[in-house]
């Protein structure tokens, strides 16, 4: 295979908005049909460089600067992360209609996210998503200025903390290439820094954030694809962390508090959903709450964590592209998103989430007490999402923009793909676990049938298929003939809510004393960033991570 077959994944996208814009200000509209020619071929791309070799490969293309390498690489981790982000955000961009420059920023957005994990190194990387960062604020401010979106500063401060961190592995281990930075350069604070960008970068927190409050805008097409493009990156920097580290973080604090901090945001999300008043305010719970359970698992520093985290991730990069598809209407299709959200048997949520906490009890220690906390918040889930089955739809979104059977067969996929868990792991998963745990990778074991831990085997394929003809031979009795929307009494009141919400009114309405705007003005900052052309920030970008490597 050929090292610059490399470009292929970024190359085809942009070629693809290029000849779109180009086309588009003569008048002409591709369509669809080019966005969908340029976003699957980035899918095809990663699978033919992958697939056949199942071994990194990688391409320098010079520096920099001060010894910082422009290098792309594609092994397991960014071809599971790759697929993370190309797979939903070519669904969206093939099935819904947009004006040609939302289609040009959005294969801009998916190439720059897609150059993030491709990137040989940690400067790179920063330098990619923080365009992908912009880029989204472009798209949303593109499609709907008057709507909710998160501030451009949010979106970038991880990125900003991501290059300092290049920086300083760059001047104190002699480079920041991720499989070239000697591990006793990361120590404890230099970790915590690089554990902060990943967690700003994807907004990990217990209260409402950005991942959440974009399914409330009135149209979901820039959301989908901002959720898809962005939303994997931070955890992307954690499982390079165990790279960066030979196999493990510098010190087993940040295992606990990581994977503390991911049920917890977990738990959070599922307390939010079951006092939902809508069923699409639940759904916009559902991202948060599945990468709140996927960071629990990442972080045990454990491969059998790890492969659980990242299925964990791949179920709601999949169901990004369901939510946005799906109609705000009661039927069959809302009734399977949710089913396949909650961990309802036999879906790979549930599997995953089976394999994870099975994970923390193998950790040992206080990491067995997160698995108790993790089975408490995902009964909180399912008791949550019997409720929303029968909650009122909320605020629809344009009919054009949605495609019920398209989410529904997405939904079903998810349901159905608990019994090939281990062909899952064995394929998908394995190979991460691998590149970023070497030492310990070995104690992955098992085939397609079954799931063997130290402890114990789950053999998913013979206690999940009967599971499966269960459920369709129920749901064939039962029907949604009895499933009436009302509102409904919550489980708990969430404490303290309208106090936190209430604060963060406050912040965001804090201003600057007038004598000091002009020099202090990040909304007018944000404002030529979403309304400048996009070729000009993204030139600024590129000149400021120059810059910052001379």
């Amino acid at each position: 295979m050929p090292s610059a077959a490399v470009l292929g994944p970024v190359v085809l996208p942009l070629i693809t908005a290029a000849v779109m814009a180009i086309l588009g200000f003569v008048g002409v509209n591709l369509g669809r049909s080019a966005a969908a020619v340029g976003s699957w071929g980035a899918v095809l791309a990663l699978l033919v460089v992958w697939v056949p070799i199942r071994s990194s490969l990688e391409l320098t293309l010079g520096q920099l600067g001060f010894g910082s390498a422009f290098d792309m690489r594609i092994d397991g981790v960014t071809f599971a992360f790759g697929l993370m982000i190309a797979i939903p955000a070519a669904i969206l961009l093939t099935l819904q209609p947009r004006a040609w420059p939302q289609t040009v920023v959005s294969m801009l957005g998916l190439a720059a996210a897609l150059a993030a994990v491709e990137a040989g190194g940690i400067v790179l990387t920063a330098i990619a998503g923080g365009t992908a960062a912009t880029l989204a604020v472009v798209l949303l401010d593109t499609e709907d200025p008057r709507a909710s979106r998160p501030s451009w500063a949010m979106l970038v401060a991880g990125w900003l903390a991501l290059a300092w961190f290049g920086v300083i592995m760059q001047v104190g281990g002699g480079t920041a290439v991720y499989n070239a930075v000697p591990v006793a350069t990361v120590t404890g604070p230099l970790f915590a820094l690089l554990a902060a960008s990943a967690v700003l970068v994807s907004c990990v927190f217990p209260w409402r954030t950005w991942p959440a409050e974009l399914w409330s805008r009135p149209s979901l097409r820039a959301a989908g694809v901002t959720v898809a493009t962005l939303y994997p990156l931070g955890f992307y920097l954690l499982v390079r962390g165990y790279e960066l580290g030979d196999g493990r973080y510098p010190h087993q604090l940040f295992n606990v508090a990581l994977a503390g901090l991911g049920i917890i945001v977990a738990f959070a999300a599922a307390a939010r959903a079951q006092a939902a008043p809508t069923r699409r305010r639940f759904l916009g719970e559902v991202v948060p709450g599945l990468g709140g359970f996927a960071l629990a698992a990442i972080a045990l520093g454990t491969p059998l964590g790890l492969v659980a985290g990242l299925i964990l991730l791949a179920t709601a990069s999949l169901l990004i592209a369901c939510l946005a598809l799906l109609p705000d209407q009661a039927g069959i299709a809302s009734l399977v998103t949710i089913a396949a959200a909650v961990g309802l048997p036999p879906g790979i949520s549930f599997a995953a989430r089976v394999v994870g906490i099975e994970a923390t009890f193998e950790a040992g220690d206080f990491l067995g007490l997160i698995g108790v906390a993790g089975m408490a918040t995902w009964a909180t889930w399912m008791v949550g999402g019997a409720r929303a089955i029968g909650l009122p739809a909320g605020r629809g979104h344009p009919s054009v923009e949605t495609f019920p059977r398209i989410s529904l067969v997405i939904a079903l996929l998810m349901l159905a793909a608990g019994p090939a868990v281990a062909a899952i792991k064995v394929a998908y998963a394995d190979p991460v676990a691998a590149e970023v745990m070497q030492s310990s990778a070995g104690s992955l074991t098992g085939g397609l049938v079954n799931v063997v831990t130290v402890s114990s085997v789950l053999p998913a394929l013979t206690l999940l298929v009967p599971l499966l003809i269960f459920g369709a031979f129920v749901y064939t009795i039962s029907g949604t003939s009895t499933v009436r929307t009302q509102s409904r009494p919550a489980l708990f009141k969430v404490p303290g809510a309208t106090t936190g919400a209430r604060m963060r009114e406050a912040l965001r309405s804090a201003t600057v004393p007038e004598q000091y705007r002009s020099i202090f003005n990040l909304r007018g900052l944000e404002t030529a960033a979403a309304g400048g052309r996009p070729l000009l920030w993204l030139g600024m970008l590129v000149a400021l991570g120059f810059a910052v490597t001379r």
